[in-house]
């Protein structure tokens, strides 16, 4: 794996977000590439050069700025945007694209499940036909990532690793023209029309983008990578690094910051958990695999998936992965968390409602209350809200099961040599679940709330007043309750 990439000139889009950042460490930290081009936009008025120079300050690219001091210089910006034309890249840079590039790693997208369709088709779709046509012009290219997601089917329980373009009932160039046409309002009034059993339109337009690469990949040397809910990183560069609150993680953050107290989920469904790092090994490994194959095997074969799911012999449930926020949460305490940490897990959605307006509601406004009269700015019933929206969102995956394909997967890993396998480990059948799940929780602690071994002592001491307040709290109740029963039976 290393001999090829060394050398290589490699496209990247999606470079600053959760999985394209440890990628990116990976291929800085693990291979001698000659160069990086990272598509990139200015943000919020910062340019595209300072946000790569910040990517590269960050904590996760500790190891690599000891092994390269001049790692700089291995990134070229590419000025763009996947929600432009032609993503936004001037005739200049397509062409350094066109005659330089020899790898690209496509994984661009919003992953926002709520994201109006317009932008989704935009962003998820139309960006990744872009990147198809520009694949097309170079010459030398040797690989190609796009990067999916497991769920990209998920009105099938059970998902194998290969195309279901009869699920769709629209085809993405159809879809595309119909945005075209139509434009942003008129596209997302037919939102419910054209999602059908589809969740989200997160989910439907990865399935159109891969639909698109079926119908429209031709020889190029192709694959699609598939993973599941992607967490904190296992091992390396650093156990733990996190930096985004979305899906799983949110839950976790929200449960140990003691906001979040009851829960809609069902205990005994398999949670399709999958660290960042082993999904960027895994996404290296797709690429080498993908140049390793010979023109005629291209020209035979549609391209192939690889479904990134936990290992059927070494899974994990959601009542495991929520009972561990709690859990930790306590071992890894905010300095600024609202309540003592703990969930009550339900089964059904209407149980959740009463039990939240007792657990959240109603204690939303009573910390609302205090605030103002602290002379504060309320924000909890807001905050509380965002969590029940996120959490609705959220429902679809941890109150449902699959199953998925592995062969692909499988035969890639053990195509591998020993020490490649060391060095690009993705072997989830060798997960430690509970050490894993105590370093997600270090992780958002020291990575997504910044505390450090400083505030610890200051985390601790609030811990055990909220403790004090709950465990009191809990004792009135019961012993209300139990009075209240008394009376009622000598009555």
């Amino acid at each position: 794996m290393q001999s090829f990439y060394e050398n290589k000139r490699v496209f990247i889009t999606g470079g600053s977000g959760f999985l394209g950042r440890v990628i990116l460490e990976h291929l800085l930290r693990k291979t001698e590439v000659k160069c990086i081009y990272m598509l990139i936009r200015p943000k919020h008025g910062t340019t595209g050069e300072e946000r790569i120079k910040a990517i590269l300050s960050e904590p996760l690219f500790v190891k690599v700025r000891e092994l390269k001091p001049q790692v700089h210089t291995l990134i070229t910006q590419i000025n763009g945007d996947c929600a432009q034309p032609n993503l936004g890249i001037s005739p200049e840079d397509r062409e350094v694209l066109t005659t330089n590039v020899d790898v690209i790693i496509h994984c661009a997208a919003t992953v926002r499940f709520n994201e109006p369709l317009y932008n989704a088709l935009i962003l998820n779709v139309g960006a990744t036909k872009t990147i198809l046509e520009l694949a097309k012009e170079i010459s030398q290219l040797k690989s190609f990532v796009h990067v999916s997601t497991a769920f990209s089917n998920c009105i099938l329980p059970h998902i194998d690793e290969k195309y279901y373009p009869e699920i769709l009932g629209i085809s993405a160039n159809k879809a595309l023209k119909i945005a075209e046409h139509l434009g942003p309002e008129l596209t997302n009034i037919l939102e419910k029309h054209l999602l059908g059993r589809f969740p989200n339109t997160y989910t439907l337009t990865k399935a159109l983008a891969e639909e698109l690469i079926l119908s429209e990949a031709g020889t190029l040397p192709i694959c699609i990578f598939r993973p599941a809910i992607i967490t904190p990183t296992y091992a390396e560069p650093t156990p733990g690094w996190v930096d985004k609150y979305a899906g799983a993680i949110g839950t976790s953050y929200a449960i140990a910051q003691g906001m979040m107290r009851v829960l809609h989920i069902h205990s005994n469904k398999r949670s399709l958990l999958v660290p960042v790092d082993f999904c960027a090994n895994t996404v290296l490994a797709c690429g080498y695999k993908t140049g390793q194959l010979e023109k005629v095997e291209k020209e035979k074969s549609e391209p192939l998936i690889y479904n990134f799911v936990p290992d059927e012999s070494n899974g994990i449930n959601w009542g495991t992965v929520i009972d561990a926020g709690a859990h930790y949460g306590r071992k890894y305490p905010f300095s600024n968390i609202i309540w003592y940490p703990f969930v009550v897990k339900v089964q059904t959605a209407e149980l959740q409602t009463i039990l939240a307006f007792f657990l959240h509601i109603i204690p939303s406004y009573m910390q609302d209350i205090l605030l103002r009269l602290h002379g504060k700015k309320t924000r909890m019933v807001y905050l509380n809200q965002k969590q029940e929206q996120s959490q609705e969102i959220f429902n679809y995956f941890k109150t449902n099961e699959w199953t998925h394909g592995t062969t692909n997967i499988k035969n890639l890993w053990q195509s591998l040599t020993p020490a490649e396998q060391s060095k690009f480990n993705f072997n989830m059948s060798g997960v430690c679940w509970k050490q894993y799940l105590n370093v997600i929780s270090f992780g958002i602690q020291r990575y997504l709330v910044g505390e450090d071994d400083e505030t610890m002592s200051k985390a601790m001491k609030r811990l055990k007043k909220f403790q004090f307040i709950h465990q009191s709290l809990l004792a009135l109740i019961v012993t209300g309750l139990t009075l209240y029963l008394l009376w009622h039976f000598i009555a």
